[in-house]
Order: C-alpha cells, then sequence, then structure tokens
C-alpha cells in the first residue's frame, strides 16, 4: 500500500485519509506496520536536519521556518507576506520518503528507536540522537552530529565536522566516519572489538583505546602496461582494539581524528 502527502503550508492532498494526518507543517506517519522496522529517507537541499528516537509508535515529520532578521514592514505601509515551505512525505513498503522544498529552514522529524535511516542534506547539519537502527547519512556543507545511537553508521561530510557517541556496536557491520574539511570525534564502548583504519593528512590521531598498531603507511609497487614503474603510498595505519572486530575507519584530509573510550 502507497500514500502520499504534499504540504504547501496546509494539506494538499491526503489519500487515503485514514491512513495519515496533517495539520500545517506536521505530518503523522501511523504505525501500519509494526512487524518489522522502518526505514527513513530525507533528502533535502538547504536547512537543518534533525532526527531523534522517542517512545511513540509513528512517524512525525514537522518543519521549522527560517529565522528572517529584516524588517517585515517597508517604508509607505509594504508588509512582507512570507511563502509556506513544500513537504512532501510518501510511504511504501515500510520506507518513508521525506522530501522537504528548497526553501531553508529546520526539519525535525520524530521515529521509533530502531527506525533505520538514510539522509542527504546539501547545505546544512545533520543531527541524530537515540536510534537503534542502520544510519546512512551525509552533508556536503555542515556537520553532523550522533548522540546515543547503536548499531550500524555511515557518516561522511564534505565541509564539516563529525561527532558521534555509540552506545553499541554491531559486530557484523563496519562503521566508518569521513570528512574532507572538519575534525571526527568518536566515542565507542569500551568493550568494543574493532579492526580500525585510520587516515589525517593534515592531522592528528588520538584515543585513550590500547589499540595495537599493525602496519604503517603502505608502499604499492607496480609495472605499468606502457612500461612505467609505479610506486604508490597509502597514509594510512592499521589496528585493533581488543583484539580485533567489526571494521571500523575514520578519514579526514584536514582535521583531527579523536577515538574516545566510553
Amino acid at each position: 500500500m502507497r500514500w502520499l502527502i504534499a504540504l504547501t503550508g496546509i494539506l494538499l492532498a491526503v489519500c487515503p485519509p485514514a491512513v495519515a494526518q496533517g495539520t500545517g507543517e506536521r505530518v503523522v506517519v501511523p504505525a501500519r506496520n509494526s512487524t518489522r522496522p522502518r526505514k527513513v529517507d530525507v533528502k533535502m537541499t538547504n536547512g537543518s536536519l534533525t532526527v531523534k528516537a522517542y517512545s511513540g509508535a509513528e512517524v512525525i515529520v514537522e518543519t521549522e521556518r527560517a529565522a528572517r532578521h529584516d524588517h517585515a514592514v517597508e517604508s509607505g505601509g509594504m508588509h512582507r507576506i512570507d511563502l509556506p515551505r513544500t513537504l512532501t512525505v510518501e510511504e511504501q513498503d515500510n520506507v518513508i520518503s521525506v522530501r522537504p522544498g528548497i526553501s531553508s529552514g529546520g526539519l525535525v522529524i520524530s521515529v521509533p528507536a530502531d527506525t533505520s535511516l538514510s539522509a542527504r542534506n546539501t547545505n546544512g547539519p545533520i543531527a541524530v540522537d537515540g536510534l537503534r537502527g542502520e544510519i546512512d547519512v551525509e552533508s556536503n556543507n555542515g556537520a553532523i552530529t550522533l548522540n546515543h545511537v547503536s548499531g550500524t553508521v555511515v557518516a561522511h561530510s564534505l565541509n564539516g565536522a563529525i561527532r558521534a557517541a555509540m552506545d553499541r556496536v554491531d559486530a557484523s557491520r563496519p562503521i566508518s566516519f569521513s570528512t574532507l574539511n572538519g575534525a571526527i570525534d568518536v566515542t565507542l564502548p569500551a568493550d568494543v572489538r574493532a579492526n580500525v583504519k585510520l587516515s589525517t593528512h593534515r592531522g592528528e590521531v588520538w584515543s585513550d583505546f590500547d589499540i595495537k598498531l599493525g602496519a604503517g603507511p603502505v608502499t604499492t609497487r607496480s609495472n605499468t602496461a606502457d612500461g612505467r614503474y609505479r610506486v604508490s603510498m597509502d597514509r594510512s595505519i592499521t589496528g585493533t582494539i581488543n583484539g580485533g572486530g567489526a571494521d571500523a575507519s575514520f578519514y579526514t584530509l584536514n582535521g583531527k581524528i579523536t577515538i574516545r573510550k566510553k
């Protein structure tokens, strides 16, 4: 079954009425299939994104208007008329797609804790709190903050720091944190077992874990098809935490890497 809600300040369309309820810039997606976890898929252009776990069973999508610092009243008695944001929410097969318009402003999504998340934001930060599902988030220009998350995480930012605190790590799935410009600060459970790969071109690596380091920079030599001899070096270092386990990679081009013990 599939339904679609489109909002432009007020509810424009809802089908069927018994499945979803929307008022203004707030959409509630009922729990129609509670036998398996849901996934929320978000793609937005401008504004902040916050996804947080709560004790309810529905998925609640709310928009926040961007702060306006200019004067609403101009000379001559003219008043500015603010246009509403566009928001489209679609659900099919337990996947809830959220597509806000290009207007700036915040988006807040409340979900059950076992919900998985895929989020892409072009300009704006991403914050996730309390999720226990699979988390895959990316921001072109904005920081990524993950708090009290569990399971598996893939987080990437082109320009922005990444800060994450994990309560539990899925030993069967890899975790990855990468950014081109920004620091990476990750807190892991003290008993985590992981195979780590660390790389920073302009920064340092710090940790209070007893990381058993393996090989240093790896040099690869090969003969090319045209007879040239090629040597390439990978500045990454590898190691293990508590004997090794899940693969965990940390990469930044410009920034410091910190791995903390919880």
